[in-house]
């Protein structure tokens, strides 16, 4: 199983662009498999939410919010070896044609590392606030915000026409290194995301605690995966791991030994709510990837 941990994208840890990259390439060099960024753009300060598997409305950190794909490009720069990806990218609220612009970027400065994870959101009030779209249709507007990337990363020229935006055609010479495009994961809990996942994913992102059911989603995604002509075998897993303060490094390789035991492809260790620095969380995580080494995981 491999192991990611996340930059904090929220709260008060990243405070230069010489600190996140230091904290990046020491990840990198400690061996954590993927670098993950999360994406919140906004919080009301009139919260109606509930944030997910809590009954407090809102975590505290999360009122100081770093722009994801920035995180993404120090990460890029910085290290050599480590993917990156996100759980997950919030992607109605960018512009379908700057999204492509700056994964594609992303693609080739980090020599074809990025992975891109996607969601359909859970925050009612941020989609409200800064979109202004119809929250029941946001499912239907992934789907084709995907479509029109695989057409931008496929085809030159590239033309779009939907109900949500269009696109007469342009030059898009700026060619990703990956071919295809980087590699989708798609985030949820729900039975639409699950063929969702199936349909056009490389891989299901879940989170530890969540989900009432994995076996019952996964045999939705594999199903769906089936339908589209796809090999259900291929899809992957990658499960975030949001800890508490107070959590010892012992408590979370007991997580992670559990994780692998369940057949997850990797475990996404997410630490911003422990830490207010990074020289904490960069403390933290070495104990973390020692101990599964310890342990014959790593």
């Amino acid at each position: 199983m491999k192991l990611g941990f996340v930059i904090p994208s929220v709260g008060p840890a990243v405070n230069s662009a010489a600190g996140l990259s230091a904290f990046c390439r020491a990840l990198d060099d400690l061996g954590y498999d993927t670098l993950w960024v999360a994406d919140r753009l906004l919080t009301p300060v009139d919260m109606q939410a509930t944030y997910p598997g809590k009954e407090q409305p809102y975590p505290p950190q999360m009122t100081r919010n770093l722009d994801p794909v920035l995180l993404w490009t120090v990460a890029a720069t910085a290290t050599s070896r480590a993917r990156l990806n996100a759980s997950t990218l919030n992607t109605f609220y960018y512009d379908p044609t700057h999204l492509a612009r700056q994964l594609t970027t992303l693609d080739v400065l980090s020599d074809g590392r990025l992975d891109v994870g996607v969601g359909i959101g859970w925050m009612k009030d941020e989609l409200d606030i800064a979109r202004g779209a119809d929250w029941h249709q946001r499912g239907r507007m992934l789907d084709d915000l995907l479509a029109f990337l695989q057409q931008w990363w496929t085809t030159n020229p590239v033309s779009w026409g939907s109900e949500f935006f269009s696109l007469p055609p342009v030059h898009a010479d700026l060619r990703p290194v990956q071919a295809g495009g980087p590699p989708i994961w798609i985030g949820g809990a729900s039975e639409a995301a699950m063929r969702r996942v199936g349909r056009i994913g490389t891989g299901w992102l879940g989170v530890d605690g969540l989900q009432d059911s994995s076996d019952h989603l996964w045999s939705i995604a594999r199903g769906a995966a089936q339908d589209a002509g796809r090999d259900p075998d291929a899809l992957k897993t990658a499960m975030r791991i949001n800890l508490e303060p107070g959590m010892s490094v012992d408590s979370v390789a007991g997580k992670l030994e559990r994780m692998a035991g369940s057949g997850a492809d990797e475990a996404i260790v997410d630490a911003f709510a422990m830490f207010p620095t990074l020289d904490q969380l960069l403390d933290f995580a070495s104990q973390v990837i020692a101990e599964w080494s310890d342990r014959g995981k790593a």
